[in-house]
């Protein structure tokens, strides 16, 4: 019934779509009245920040913390107005950020070039683009979203970019201060104090943040800590600034449960001793110039330098991790270090000129990164249960059964021109050209003589794509535009698919690098009134992924390499209404009720299935099967409502059932690391107070009705099994700015 209701919605608003301004202003004709509706969601339709985004999908969310949960980083109510994001519940600490779109893979983001105040996150965005670490959202203004044709601008990923744009004061005041705490359930604090002011032609803004909780399951307790300083100095012709950000924290992984478990005893963990570090440190120094009246150029270099630790007991869910009384402890646990130092540098160009009666635009940019990472995997580590990181040396003397020096070089060039065509039409074509190469070398146990010897990739990438928009009609009520585009996209082996995961595995040394193309056409605009203003934004979208990797049997043997082809299609739409005053129509004090629908429709199969054993035996071919985690349906309801310091907050999320294996398994195996994980609805409802100004109160409930799910089976890391998310949870919060 829910299918079909979602359908239902998704074709009677398909006809319009419409966006919005990040501030809305409504004033009376008879009168001086001015009222300041703030908006939650901004669609650029042309230019933004020295990026062309005319033809494509391109949104900007704004964080408010009276609407959303920013303490834990409540990422399905962060994206709540974001149709197609598919978010991983798995992990309710906020720590790390695994969310996808059209049906890729949500595994730490890693299909999404993620970023920072405009620079990368990702330790290696070419060859290990997975997301350690993610900014605390108390810090942070708006989230940028792109897709689609992004891959232009943003390179080696099919999903897009996701954008964290920190505040850079808090107020043009000499000095503010904003403090927020917040308590909730299993008892998380969460505490967040931010600095910031205008001096003069400085600005500057700094924080620290602090988290802790014991987690809703045994043995998951976390905390962290966040420190980010940055200052900004106003040139005659732009602005430059530096920033430094300091990001740690230790988890306590509770590794997975049996589905038997999870409506019986979810909160049960079978490992006590597994525990995940990480310690992240980023400079960066950021530049903006204007250098003729229609000329621009914006730089960053950025670097970071950063280890990420893990020690735990991994053996399948069926093996218990007890006391061994022949040795007198526990069983040695497995020990993995990474040491991250990445350079990345980035520069654009923008100039407009004007041709006929239009202004056109011409962006180049270049970019080039330098990645190292040293590999310490699979150590012999302590038999204690704490958060220990010695090692000890094997029967050869080796500290580490892999002990590898991972290097990226990446440079590209890119460029768009968009040309206006009238006053109506828009076509922005773009080539990206790319040179990535990598090196590895070291030593595994898992090659006969020890010895990986030094493997070197190299090659070159060349990208093409377009994007149009047509301008339906432009007035001051009504702004309805039509918009599609097609690019080619491409995404490196990483070097987790090129290095053997077990002393049998074999991998093809011929696997190539994943390519494709995404493609969407849609309709946006806004409709509004004195009243009130309604926003759509709807598209359909096809991707397409040639060369997907994973392994099948030869000779009895794991080989790795590329299994098939991937297809994803579907459909994406957004709707608000938003209404003005719509009981207090007198009243001097702006009053907002808006209520809002995104939701997805998708299809992802494979659409060809390389195992030649299985070629010509449909029983085992996976030709026709459903994509891992890629729900057919995500639904998100919500309402909001504003006054006079007031605000009522209401969220309604679905998520369809997913497969967790490429067979699309549907029954759990013994070890729980297959088998389909059912659908799932959940609601959110908060409440909040401003008064004075400067003081907020607000408590929250998420997950009110305490729906029991899952959204991830894991083989290894954090731990194998089904991995629950989690139940209800209370916060509140208290929030003092001055």
């Amino acid at each position: 019934m829910k299918s079909y209701l979602f359908s239902f919605l998704m074709v009677c608003i398909s006809f319009s779509i419409f966006s919005q301004d990040s501030l809305m202003k409504i004033s009376t004709q008879n009168d001086v009245l001015v009222r300041t509706y703030q908006n939650f969601k901004q669609a650029p339709d042309s230019i933004y920040q020295l990026k062309i985004v005319s033809g494509k999908k391109m949104e900007i969310i704004h964080l408010n913390a009276q609407h959303l949960d920013l303490s834990t980083n409540n990422y399905r109510q962060v994206f709540k107005r974001t149709p197609g994001i598919y978010v991983s519940e798995h992990d309710a600490s906020g720590l790390q950020t695994s969310i996808s779109s059209r049906g890729l893979s949500a595994n730490r983001s890693w299909e999404f070039n993620m970023r920072q105040n405009g620079y990368d996150i990702a330790a290696d965005p070419s060859g290990y683009p997975e997301s350690y670490y993610t900014p605390t959202l108390d810090a942070v203004s708006k989230i940028e979203v792109y897709r689609g044709s992004a891959a232009l601008q943003y390179g080696t990923q099919f999903g897009g970019m996701i954008n964290y744009q920190f505040k850079d004061k808090l107020n043009d005041q000499p000095f503010s201060i904003e403090n927020t705490q917040t308590i909730g359930s299993y008892g998380l604090f969460n505490s967040f104090t931010a600095i910031g002011g205008n001096v003069k032609k400085w600005s500057y803004y700094g924080f620290v943040h602090h988290r802790n909780a014991d987690g809703f399951r045994q043995n998951s307790q976390y905390t962290t800590a966040n420190y980010f300083g940055k200052l900004t100095r106003q040139l005659k012709n732009g602005k430059i600034s530096m920033e430094y950000s300091n990001s740690g924290y230790v988890s306590q992984q509770a590794g997975g449960i049996v589905d038997s478990l999870l409506h019986v005893k979810a909160d049960t963990s079978f490992r006590a001793r597994n525990w995940f570090q990480l310690k992240w440190n980023t400079l960066a120094l950021q530049g903006d110039f204007q250098l003729k009246s229609q000329s621009k150029i914006q730089f960053y270099t950025a670097f970071t330098f950063s280890d990420r630790n893990s020690i735990g007991f991994l053996k399948s869910i069926n093996v218990k991790d007890t006391f061994n009384t022949a040795i007198g402890s526990y069983n040695p646990r497995q020990l993995d270090i990474d040491h991250f130092l990445t350079q990345s540098s980035e520069v654009r160009y923008l100039k407009q000129y004007t041709l006929g009666k239009s202004i056109q635009t011409w962006t180049i940019g270049t970019r080039f990164c330098n990645s190292q990472i040293h590999r310490l995997q699979q150590g012999i580590g302590s038999t204690s249960s704490s958060l220990d990181l010695s090692v000890f040396p094997d029967n050869a003397g080796n500290y580490f059964q892999k002990d590898l020096n991972l290097t990226t070089q990446d440079v590209a060039l890119f460029s768009e021109h968009l040309f206006k065509i009238g006053k109506r039409v828009s076509l922005t074509p773009g080539i990206r050209m790319e040179h990535v190469s990598n090196q590895l070398s070291g030593r595994s146990n898992n090659y006969i003589d020890g010895n990986v010897g030094q493997q070197h990739k190299n090659r070159f990438i060349l990208l093409t794509g377009i994007s149009s928009q047509f301008q339906c009609i432009k007035n001051a009520q009504f702004d309805w535009k039509l918009y599609a585009n097609a690019n080619q996209n491409y995404r490196p082996v990483m070097y987790s698919e090129l290095l053997p995961s077990s002393t049998t595995e074999v991998v093809d040394q011929q696997m190539k690098d994943v390519t494709g193309y995404t493609s969407e056409a849609g309709t946006k605009g806004t409709i509004s009134n004195s009243r009130g203003m309604i926003t759509f934004d709807v598209n359909a979208f096809y991707l397409r992924y040639n060369g997907k990797v994973g392994s099948y049997l030869v000779n009895n043997l794991p080989y790795k390499t590329n299994i098939g082809d991937v297809v994803s299609k579907g459909m994406e739409a957004y709707i608000e209404y938003a209404l003005f005053n719509p009981f207090f129509s007198k009243s001097t004090n702006s009053e907002l009720l808006s209520i809002y629908f995104s939701g997805t429709l998708q299809n992802a199969t494979y659409v060809s299935w390389n195992n030649p054993q299985i070629a010509q035996d449909p029983t085992h071919s996976i030709q026709g099967k459903k994509v891992e985690y890629a729900p057919a349906q995500i639904v998100r309801l919500g309402l909001n409502y504003d006054f006079n310091g007031f605000n009522f907050n209401y969220q309604y999320s679905y998520t369809g059932s997913v497969f967790t294996d490429a067979t699309n398994s549907v029954g759990a195996n013994a070890t729980a690391t297959v088998g389909q994980l059912k659908a799932y609805d959940l609601h959110d409802v908060s409440l909040s107070y401003k008064f004075n100004k400067n003081y907020q109160i607000k408590v929250g409930v998420n997950n009110a009705l305490n729906e029991i799910y899952a959204t991830r089976r894991s083989g290894g890391y954090p731990g194998p099994g089904l991995l629950p998310s989690q139940g209800r949870s209370i916060y509140g919060t208290m929030v003092i700015k001055l």
